[in-house]
């Protein structure tokens, strides 16, 4: 290699030291920012009965949400765990037959979505915390001590990390569950046209300068470290085609599940598309799985 060669390949390397950060941190900017409202529809606009709530994430972030309560003797409590592109607004479908059931509902946007405040979304690290509080508030103000989990995305994400922390999770139903948070990333890169090397390399560089911004570990919100940890019944719901996490990867993570798990997995599926494909079936099966867990 010639000296002049060489002094190139050293150029191009030290641009690369100072331009990925930066490119880092400036991709941190979409990614994290504050999601705008989804649906402006409220309960009421599906003939559910409810009460607007507010609480305190367990690190203080105020959050807001509605609290709907079961039309009779309740057969017990399912809280909403929203993904994270909107707020709760777009998962009110799945309300309805919770509530029919027998069901309370709480139904709540993580941080920076929706009625709740904060700035950052840090795809689960601190979302976490929120759900904690949600549980808080559930046993401090509702008498509530034990309430399943329907989670969504980031939201089933959330509820793997809780669960693993707080045995007052009696159930979950997850669906579109991820593994590792960089994986994640990584999968939202390649279904946007980036070879794999880069995409991997982008994600750690994305969960670095993430995790200064929000100053949290983002490294350590994926939820396959913790499922050994988890005791409650888990019904993993996962279509084949999605981007995110392979159909290997999601039966990885249901094995490792301590207490039960079931995986219903629908081929030709996307992410978070088996309601679209079998709407019927899929209330079904979420009713049924709480109450047998609840």
């Amino acid at each position: 290699m010639t000296n002049r060669c060489a002094a190139g390949l050293l150029r191009i390397a030290a641009i690369g030291l100072v331009a990925v950060p930066g490119v880092s941190v400036a991709l941190t900017i979409p990614l994290m920012r504050r999601r705008a409202p989804g649906s402006p529809d409220t309960p009421a606009d599906f003939g559910l009965p409810f009460e607007p709530v507010r609480f305190a994430s367990r690190d203080g972030t105020r959050l807001g949400g509605w609290w709907i309560p079961a039309p009779a003797a309740p057969r017990g409590t399912v809280i909403l765990c929203p993904g994270q592109r909107a707020s709760m607004n777009d998962d009110l479908v799945h309300a309805v037959p919770l509530h029919r059931a027998g069901f309370n509902v709480l139904m709540f946007d993580f941080r920076a979505h929706g009625l709740s405040g904060g700035k950052l979304v840090t795809f689960g690290a601190l979302e976490r915390r929120d759900l904690l509080g949600a549980l808080d508030m559930l046993a401090r103000e509702r008498g509530v001590l034990r309430a399943g989990v329907l989670g969504f995305s980031m939201g089933a994400g959330v509820g793997l990390l809780a669960a693993a922390q707080d045995e007052r999770i009696g159930a979950l139903a997850l669906d579109g569950a991820y593994t590792r948070l960089d994986r994640l990333l990584s999968g939202w890169g390649t279904a946007r046209g980036m070879p794999r090397p880069a995409a991997n390399a982008m994600a750690w560089a994305l969960i670095l300068a993430g995790s200064a911004r929000a100053r949290c570990r983002m490294d350590r919100a994926n939820p396959v470290d913790v499922a050994a940890r988890i005791r409650a019944p888990v019904l993993f719901i996962h279509g084949d085609e999605d981007p995110f996490v392979s159909p290997d990867e999601i039966e990885a993570l249901a094995a490792q599940v301590r207490g039960p798990a079931r995986l219903w997995r629908v081929p030709g599926a996307g992410h978070r598309q088996v309601f679209d494909r079998h709407p019927a079936t899929y209330h079904a099966r979420v009713v049924a799985w709480f109450e047998q867990g609840l």
